[in-house]
């Protein structure tokens, strides 16, 4: 059987977070859910505030990825996803995520009270961004 692997990279401002092979890569991507072979066309997209799933054909569990935007560089072979900030599931701090889950619901009621649109949209993007990593870590 032919080898249905690809190269997959997750990296952010701060580093590498994940760098190993994948069967499957799926996203949220602007124009909606994506699912990624190996040999699939050559894409750049730009990603939503979700979770980046992992497959690993009979090697256990997928390995999911908390992102907050970027975007994804697939040309076939090899995915690269560019982030401002990415989490694997099991590293993912709940107790923050629940602290900025709060301060952004704070802030949204704040807002909404001062009618601050700029404010606002600040406040929703922090409460997907944490609604996002509970989703991924299980708590949510």
């Amino acid at each position: 059987m032919a080898d249905s692997t690809f190269d997959v990279t997750i990296v952010t401002p701060d580093g590498t977070v994940y760098n190993h092979p994948a069967t499957m890569l799926i996203m949220k991507t602007s124009e909606g859910q994506m699912g990624l072979l190996k040999n699939h066309q050559p894409i750049i997209a730009a990603l939503a505030i979700d979770e980046v799933r992992l497959k690993h054909d009979g090697e256990g569990a997928d390995t999911v990825v908390a992102v907050n935007g970027g975007f994804i560089d697939f040309d076939g072979q090899k995915a690269t996803v560019v982030a401002g900030s990415a989490e694997l599931a099991g590293k993912i701090d709940v107790k923050r995520a629940q602290d900025a889950k709060t301060r952004a619901e704070e802030a949204i009621a704040h807002a909404k009270q001062e009618h601050n649109a700029d404010e606002l949209a600040r406040a929703e993007v922090h409460l997907a961004r944490a609604l996002n990593r509970l989703r991924v870590s299980g708590q949510q």
